[in-house]
């Protein structure tokens, strides 16, 4: 399942709202201002093609159906019907211009008297009709979890179809505005049906292609950061070359040529910007990855991280019959340190006693805080003689230490791996049992399991 971004359901909603709000504000101001023949609300456009009372009236019933995926489910019932009837618009539409045919639709709420007959007044463009369609699909497919690929499909074709539209006001290519007998879809109309379309597209959070743009996952990430450069840029970049071209600043080639190498330098740029967020956005996981690994007190591991280590570490050994040894070691009567000199002092003893165990295992070994005053040292590649010179050393170290407010002590149990050792549970198990009698013989002692080793100091072996 993918984590969405946070807050992004609420979001969400408030866009949907707005779009669908917007929408159904200016198709209703449309229709009523054909009506009621008041020019200011009629959304013409400066002698292109004008907003038409079928299409106003269709993009009204599908912001109020975008508007009621948000309510309730009579809301939701109203919004279909309200989609349905849009989809109507549309189906009918197409089917005149298909059939040559005049179902009488056109000027139904209204005459477009300032329109000769032969562009069909009252009557939305082909690509209108069909975004209609296509945004009604995607509003009455919407609360299907089997069919949301039909609506975000049909979402995202409404979004193509409404966005040659636009362009081709910012270019100025007037076929795409309109001409003759294909009427075009009006300015007002392209921009609110590519809002309509972005408000269906994303009106589902689980659904393709939102569920991507809103996780928290890397490729939502990059997605929120190409996608509004990938849709912006080239129109934007080309408009304003073209403006230059026009006063006469350079030829076509070499406005062409431009476009190529702004284009160009600016994917680059974006490329090198995100790689370096995403060189951060690693870095700052790996920093709290591995701040989650360790004991912040101390800066040693902490028993998630040792208790994982361990068990890799026992699993290798096993598998290659290698030796692996553990020590567990236990600060003598710490709360009595901490009663006396305060709950700083003993913070500062368990800081410096983690500097006194740090210094001395290898590289492959493993240092850690388990507990309170507890801690272990994993010693990979280290049988039990090894293990106990090492831990009579931290003793004897940790015994003379004059940095600590008094004189202090560890006990220290110590346990190796065997054939007989099952698991690593057995292994904790063992050096604990060794760190109780090292307790029981008067502390500051060091205690193992297993055969007497030579050499083993103030050791005490246990028969296990």
């Amino acid at each position: 399942m993918i984590e969405r971004k946070p807050g992004s359901r609420l979001s969400i909603k408030v866009f949907t709202l707005a779009v669908g709000g917007a929408a159904a504000l200016v198709g209703v101001t449309v229709v009523a201002g054909r009506a009621l023949g008041v020019a200011a609300m009629q959304s013409a456009s400066g002698g292109l093609a004008a907003m038409k009372v079928n299409t106003a009236l269709g993009i009204a019933l599908l912001g109020v159906a975008l508007c009621a995926t948000r309510g309730g489910a009579v809301a939701r019932r109203a919004g279909k019907v309200a989609a349905a009837v849009a989809a109507g618009i549309g189906i009918v539409t197409l089917l005149e211009y298909g059939l040559n045919w005049n179902a009488g639709i056109d000027e139904l709420l209204s005459a477009a008297t300032q329109t000769p007959a032969a562009a069909f007044p009252g009557r939305p463009s082909h690509a209108t009709a069909f975004t209609l369609v296509a945004l009604a699909v995607a509003l009455l497919r919407a609360d299907s979890r089997s069919r949301r690929s039909i609506s975000a499909g049909a979402a995202l074709l409404a979004a193509l179809l409404s966005w040659v539209a636009l362009n081709g006001y910012l270019f100025g290519v007037w076929p795409l505005n309109g001409a003759a007998s294909y009427s075009g879809m009006a300015l007002p109309s392209a921009a609110l049906l590519f809002l309509l379309s972005l408000g269906v597209t994303v009106m589902e959070p689980r659904g393709w292609p939102a569920r991507i743009v809103l996780s928290r996952n890397m490729g939502g990430m990059l997605s929120r950061w190409l996608l509004p450069a990938a849709v912006l840029a080239p129109p934007l970049l080309g408009w304003l070359i073209g403006q230059l071209q026009s006063l006469g600043a350079y030829d076509d080639p070499f406005g062409w040529t431009l476009y190529a190498v702004v284009s160009s330098a600016g994917s680059v740029g974006l490329i090198l910007l995100l790689a370096h967020r995403m060189s951060v956005m690693d870095a700052e996981r790996v920093a709290a990855t591995e701040l989650s690994r360790h004991d912040p007190l101390t800066g040693l591991l902490n028993r998630r991280a040792f208790d994982v280590s361990l068990d890799q570490l026992f699993r290798l050994a096993k598998r290659h019959v290698r030796p692996l040894s553990l020590l567990m070691l236990d600060v003598d009567n710490f709360k009595s340190y901490n009663d006396t000199f305060g709950h700083p002092a003993g913070d500062e003893l368990l800081q410096r006693l983690a500097e006194l165990l740090g210094k001395h295992p290898r590289a492959t070994d493993l240092v850690a805080r388990v507990g309170g005053e507890e801690f272990a040292m994993l010693l990979p590649e280290t049988e039990l003689p090894g293990a106990l010179v090492l831990a009579e050393r931290v003793r004897r170290d940790v015994e003379r230490y004059p940095g600590f407010r008094r004189p202090m002590t560890i006990s220290i149990g110590v346990a190796s791996m065997t054939a007989s050792t099952s698991d690593a549970a057995v292994l904790v198990q063992a050096s604990d049992t060794a760190l109780y009698a090292a307790k029981g013989q008067g502390r500051n002692h060091v205690a193992w399991v297993g055969a007497r080793a030579a050499d083993s100091g103030s050791g005490i072996g246990l028969a296990v």
